[in-house]
């Protein structure tokens, strides 16, 4: 079922098999999965169907269907939005809408995998450090497989999420301070194998889950990439994932194209943008809060150096957007287009309208920006509404102004 033949150090290059390895045993840098080219190359884009995200088992690391497991997420709509293009001075914009998976964030494709893969090295519980989203999407996958979540999430993660944590899973607790203060020891906790890793610093199995969204890009725009991708960027996983995805097509023959990767960071938590715009190495900092929770992380460690490497070989951009201009575009989007959109997903969009006035990205060009959660797991301030009383006479007035 699974095309993948190996796990590869990022640094090092070297080989090995497709192990529970969290790093290269060589070297120690992060690995992720290389599949048969050949084989990819067979596979029928455009045809292929199946639950959640698995039509595209083939390009997986889960050899087992027995394994898999699934609540439908994936094949979330691709939105042209011409009204929200023009605001930015764009001809071709689409939104990659991830806010419609089940528990309404991008982290669904890749806590499958995750799960997944738990299930495969023979794990009956799996960990993980999260801002929010990834909390909810473990502990939702690891109930459906009946396997035991443990979840450590920020005490200032938005309480929809955390209600929804809470629901699925009673081994969950809270940490004072931001991801940064807890993923170290995290790690090095997880290094005793007494749960799998569902983080988002090391597990290859885990974040090839994300590779699905490239998929799906590519088939919703008729078997072409488009010329850019935007992503939110906090530890860097969708864009590392979804990346490899569009260079597997483009070396398997399917794709004339590899799109530019655009990431898009909080100006509270924004290393990569940066040390991409200034020429240096990444510089890990102390962050402060940031209504973008999914993008709240100053150190990235040994992935961000990847995500930075990445972008330069790819040619790509960075652009970081504060909280008020999130905000801004995140209601833009609502009354222009009807998209209630999270702000960690709508940090895309200022970024994305600056590098368009810059003049970084053409007006022409042909743009995918990746909104990966939805509106309704956001804990904002209820807005000041005008009251009227019910009666006919205030209801006709307001219906005619």
């Amino acid at each position: 079922m699974s095309a993948a033949t190996s796990l590869r150090c990022s640094d090092c290059a070297s080989t090995h098999p497709l192990d529970y390895l969290l790093a290269c045993p060589d070297c120690g840098g992060l690995l992720f999965v290389e599949y048969d080219l050949d084989r990819i190359a067979r596979m029928p884009f455009g045809s292929l169907a199946g639950p959640g995200i698995w039509p595209y088992a083939e390009l997986l690391p889960i050899p087992d269907p027995a394994h898999q497991v699934t609540l439908g997420e994936g094949s979330t709509p691709l939105i042209a939005v011409p009204r929200l293009a023009a605001a930015m001075g764009l001809d071709n914009l689409w939104l990659k809408f991830d806010g419609l998976n089940p528990t309404g964030t991008v982290k669904d494709r890749s806590a499958v995998t995750a799960v997944a893969a738990a299930r495969q090295f023979g794990f009956d519980r799996i960990g993980v450090v999260s801002t929010g989203n990834a909390a909810t999407a473990i502990a939702a996958y690891a109930a459906r497989a009946d396997i035991r979540a443990l979840v450590l999430s920020s005490a200032t993660s938005s309480r929809p999420k955390v209600s929804h944590v809470n629901a699925l899973t009673a081994d969950f607790m809270m940490y004072r301070g931001n991801y940064d203060d807890l993923i170290g020891a995290f790690d090095r906790a997880i290094d005793s194998r007494v749960v799998f890793d569902g983080g988002a610093s090391r597990n290859p199995y885990k974040q090839d889950g994300k590779k699905t969204l490239a998929y799906e890009v590519f088939e919703q725009l008729g078997l072409q990439a488009p010329d850019y991708v935007v992503y939110p960027v906090g530890m860097g996983e969708l864009l590392l994932a979804s990346q490899r995805g569009f260079r597997e097509l483009h070396a398997a023959g399917h794709a004339d194209s590899v799109p530019v990767p655009v990431a898009a960071q909080s100006s509270i938590a924004d290393t990569i943008v940066k040390a991409l715009n200034e020429g240096g190495p990444r510089v890990s900092i102390s962050i402060d809060y940031t209504i973008a929770e999914g993008v709240a992380v100053g150190d990235m460690g040994a992935k961000g150096d990847w995500v930075l490497r990445d972008l330069r070989d790819a040619g790509g951009l960075g652009a970081a957007a504060s909280d008020d201009e999130v905000v801004e575009w995140q209601n833009r989007l609502a009354r222009l287009e009807g998209i209630w959109a999270g702000p960690t997903g709508c940090i895309t969009l200022p970024v994305l309208a600056a590098l368009v006035a810059q003049g970084k990205i053409a007006r022409d060009a042909r743009v995918v920006c990746t909104v990966s959660e939805t509106g309704l797991k956001s804990d904002l301030e209820p807005p000041d509404i005008p009251i009227i009383e019910a009666n006919e006479a205030a209801i006709l007035d307001f219906l005619q102004s």
